[in-house]
């Protein structure tokens, strides 16, 4: 009984830890984020040079992207360190996986997830709400 016990309260601690990261990282991912660079295959791309690309991430599990005018709405999921991107604008679009590499109330840098010939980094920078009204 007492081994059943401490590894319930072990199992219980993980679980508490396990969410409470991905609570951290919902709330850092929560506002609206400015691309400041694009590196695909080792090319790097100033933001700036690509137009205004901002991605919005709400708390109810949606996102809005704005790359240079062209908008998207959609459904994100947040689990550990993937993120999932589910298109309501292009229904047709396959769910978009996205590695985050780090992430913090100020900074976050994305890789995409597949193991394709491409590998894109997107690195974000958050922008404060005087700086998008």
């Amino acid at each position: 009984m007492k081994i059943k016990t401490g590894a319930l309260a072990l199992l219980l601690t993980a679980l508490y830890i396990l969410t409470g990261c991905n609570s951290k990282q919902k709330d850092n991912l929560e506002g609206v984020w400015r691309l400041t660079n694009l590196e695909i295959n080792g090319t790097n791309l100033n933001g700036a040079s690509l137009g205004d690309w901002k991605w919005e991430f709400n708390e109810e599990g949606g996102y809005l992207t704005d790359v240079a005018g062209a908008r998207e709405k959609g459904l994100y999921k947040l689990s550990g360190q993937t993120l999932k991107l589910k298109s309501v604008t292009h229904k047709e679009r396959p769910e978009q996986v996205l590695t985050i590499v780090s992430l913090d109330s100020v900074n976050m840098h994305l890789q995409t997830a597949d193991t394709g010939a491409n590998i894109s980094n997107l690195y974000f920078i958050k922008m404060k709400e005087r700086q998008y009204e």
